[in-house]
């Protein structure tokens, strides 16, 4: 609808006025929101051109998509459509997408009649808005004031339809209310106005008809350039209670459409305004200028060969001539890529090898070489100073941690099984490991990382085995980084592993036989022999260093001194041990794998790597475990088995004592491996004579009793000949228990004859006692 002159006003009292002729918004409007104190940025910006006023109770987000122009309307449509935003520093998914606009920093006033000619949209939630905030002109006041000319959808005096609803925000409080228009303001186009009087009074209008008033006797009235904006919002369940909340009932699509804005001022009032649309007599020139800067990506850690894409949003469309350029604090330039003719101008860097790191990347300053230009329609240069601005969380990382260098040490000669090889990566930085990194070799084994991680070196090692494949130069083949893990640079970026591969001129693997623990006098054939055109097994040799060893108790370890080795390389070679006692641990030092049992099997290369031998034996014997053991060698083609002659160790434990033992010690042999006739001829022995103590013992029982009823129930307590007449038995039977970990007195047999009839011998000393 057309604006009519308000009351009190004249014609020529007009100094602004935007119809929204043309497809697009003109230079007067941002299609986002933003405010004095955010310094023109874009409210909760999520980095692609979208705002949001925050807070617990919009539904909606800002989008530019959402804001159109065509037959004379503004249209602001709040849609239900997902769009992902800020919320005061959080990211958050809305479900409604809509449109606002302002007007900071090309078109601001501070007094005068603002009148704005609006359909509200209709629906659950529907929040439309026009509301002031301070401009750019008003320096650094900040946010200090805000008044809404119209808020609509509010509940609590009458239908939300029908609701005028006013408000002057300040710093000294809040001040406002809801009327009952009495008509439904979504059927049409309504006039909405203010008449600011800066420092002194607001009265608010609908239709030419006063609606509120406030001045400065209640509240202190703003006296300083204000800016417009027009927002379409939605409110959401939070605020359910005071105002229509978003529901399944609420429309897909809510339009907001404004016709008309004007405004006022009288000669002499002292009133000001700036804008591009402002009357000849008021007219100023809008210099263009940059408002906002973006990057993408925004945040993260940007390496050599990443692309970084800059924005420049200005105050109104630009045309651009030549090559306009961005100088970065990382040393290099973002180039200018397009937007020339619309307010929005990109520019794309490439991070190169070269460039500085730096924590945070800065737009230095914008370079003109010649014949370069930014300039609006009128010719008029832009102002360029905005564009300077540093991007907290967007670091730059040029260089790429990687493999510069690998060597090997020894670097040259013939390693064989048993030998040691350290191998070291060198790197363009230092890094850091986590997790047990390990590479790859081509004779089939590999190199466990052993140190360096938080340097730039780090070093891995291997072992030579037997079951190793022989190779006339030793290569690494690959990194291995299994069960999590990893090797990456202070900012957590993973290296470039691909410089580990290398082959090894010169160090060669032999792992067809190893250096003799004695000397021995190499047998030469007296005539040349062939290998034999069918694969066969040839017995490996298993040799002992010493078959007599002696451990400590408890947790004493020793070392089995044991290796097997092999002519034939194809062979797999294997050694079985028999004979381990369950107080006994193998462990081999390959891999730390523990075994145990009477009858374990081991690999070549788990011997090889050397085996420690733990005790955990607990009594007071001397136990002899004898272990057997058997290399056994099978032909992985024909099957073919070659088993060496068996090889015994006798592991005494724990040391023997070095006094002498009495004839009738049993403990030379655990009882656990002594002769079961042994033990049952000593502990028929026992027995016997403690049988006859029985019936001793009885006897007393009988004749002690009726003169003292406690020594009923202890008939031996004061018996000193008849616990002497058990010390013989006693004597038999606790070296029988010596080798079972447990001792007994005359006391605790004597008792226990006393409260037993029979014994079962056998029973007893076999049963375990461990």
């Amino acid at each position: 609808m057309a604006l009519s002159t308000p009351t009190g006003f004249a014609s020529s009292d007009l100094v602004f006025e935007e119809n929204f002729s043309g497809t697009a918004l003109d230079s007067d409007w941002h299609n986002y929101i933003t405010s004095n104190a955010a310094n023109g940025w874009a409210w909760n910006s999520n980095g692609s051109g979208g705002s949001g006023p925050g807070g617990a109770y919009d539904a909606d987000y800002d989008m530019p998509s959402q804001v159109s122009v065509s037959n004379g309307l503004l249209d602001l449509n709040a849609i239900k459509q997902p769009v992902s935003g800020m919320n005061q520093g959080t990211a958050q998914t809305f479900p409604i997408t809509s449109g606002a606009v302002s007007s900071y920093g090309n078109f601001e006033f501070n007094g005068g009649y603002l009148q704005i000619s609006m359909k509200a949209p209709s629906g659950d939630g529907a929040w439309p808005g026009l509301w002031l905030m301070p401009g750019k002109g008003a320096g650094t006041s900040g946010d200090n004031f805000e008044i809404d000319m119209q808020e609509g959808g509010y509940t609590g005096s009458g239908p939300a339809n029908q609701a005028f609803s006013y408000h002057l925000h300040t710093p000294s409080g809040t001040f406002g209310g809801v009327v009952d228009s009495g008509i439904d303001l979504t059927a049409g186009f309504h006039t909405y106005g203010i008449n600011w009087d800066p420092g002194k009074s607001i009265t608010w209008y609908l239709d030419g008809k006063q609606m509120a008033q406030v001045t400065s006797a209640q509240v202190p009235i703003p006296n300083e350039p204000m800016q417009l904006i027009m927002s379409n919002q939605v409110a959401n369940s939070n605020a359910a209670g005071w105002h229509t909340a978003l529901d399944s009932s609420t429309p897909s699509s809510m339009h907001m459409q404004i016709d008309g804005v004007q405004l006022y001022q009288k000669a002499g009032s002292g009133d000001t305004v700036t804008g591009a649309n402002v009357s000849p007599s008021t007219t100023s020139t809008i210099q263009p200028a940059v408002t906002q800067v973006a990057a993408l990506p925004a945040t993260g850690i940007e390496h050599a060969g990443d692309a970084i894409t800059l924005t420049l949003g200005f105050n109104k469309a630009v045309t651009v001539t030549g090559t306009p350029a961005l100088s970065l604090n990382d040393g290099g330039t973002a180039s200018y890529v397009s937007g020339s003719g619309t307010n929005a101008l990109t520019f794309r860097t490439t991070v190169a090898s070269t460039n500085t790191n730096t924590s945070a990347l800065a737009i230095t300053g914008v370079n003109l070489p010649s014949g370069a230009s930014i300039k609006d329609a009128s010719g008029v240069v832009a102002s360029l100073s905005g564009a300077v601005k540093t991007f907290s969380g967007l670091q730059i990382d040029p260089i790429l941690p990687a493999v510069t260098q690998a060597t090997a040490s020894p670097g040259t000669g013939t390693e064989h099984v048993g030998d040691t090889v350290t191998l070291t990566l060198g790197f363009n930085e230092a890094v850091t490991v986590s997790g047990t990194p390990k590479l790859s070799l081509n004779n089939g084994a590999a190199a466990t990382y052993a140190g360096g991680s938080g340097t730039g070196t780090l070093t891995f090692r291997t072992t030579v085995a037997s079951t190793d494949t022989s190779t006339s130069a030793l290569a690494i083949t690959g990194v291995n980084l299994a069960n999590g893990a990893s090797i990456k640079d202070a900012s957590g970026v993973a290296a470039n592993l691909a410089g580990a591969v290398k082959t090894f001129t010169g160090l060669q693997v032999a792992t067809s036989s190893t250096a003799p623990t004695t000397p021995t006098t190499p047998t030469t054939p007296t005539s040349p022999t062939t290998s034999p055109t069918t694969p066969s097994s040839i017995a490996p040799v298993l040799t002992i260093a010493d078959p007599t060893l002696t451990v400590n108790g408890l947790g004493g370890t020793i070392d089995l001194g044991v290796k097997v080795t092999t002519t034939d390389l194809n062979d797999v070679v294997t050694v079985n041990v028999t004979g381990l006692p369950k107080y006994e641990t193998i462990t081999d030092k390959l891999d730390g794998k523990t075994f145990s049992g009477k009858n374990i099997t081991l690999t070549a290369a788990q011997v090889d790597s050397g085996l420690t031998l733990q005790s955990n034996y607990k009594g007071a014997a001397h136990p002899v475990a004898t272990l057997t053991l058997t290399a056994t060698a099978k032909d992985p083609v024909t099957g073919a088995i070659s088993t060496a002659s068996p090889k015994t160790i006798a592991v005494t434990d724990p040391r023997p004592a070095t006094t002498t033992t009495s004839p009738q010690t049993i403990a030379q042999t655990d009882p656990e491996l002594a002769p079961a006739t042994s033990l049952r001829s000593l502990a028929t022995q026992g027995f016997a004579l403690l049988n006859e103590h029985r019936d001793l013992v009885a006897g007393a029982a009988r004749t002690l009793a009726p003169q003292n009823t406690a020594m009923a129930d202890h008939p031996l307590a004061t018996g000193t000949a008849t616990a002497s007449l058990a010390s013989q038995s006693f004597a038999l039977l606790n070296q029988y228990l010596a080798g079972h970990s447990g001792r007994v007195d005359a006391g605790q047999i004597v008792a226990s004859l006393s409260n037993g009839a029979n014994w079962n011998q056998d029973s007893y000393l076999t049963r375990p006692q461990h």
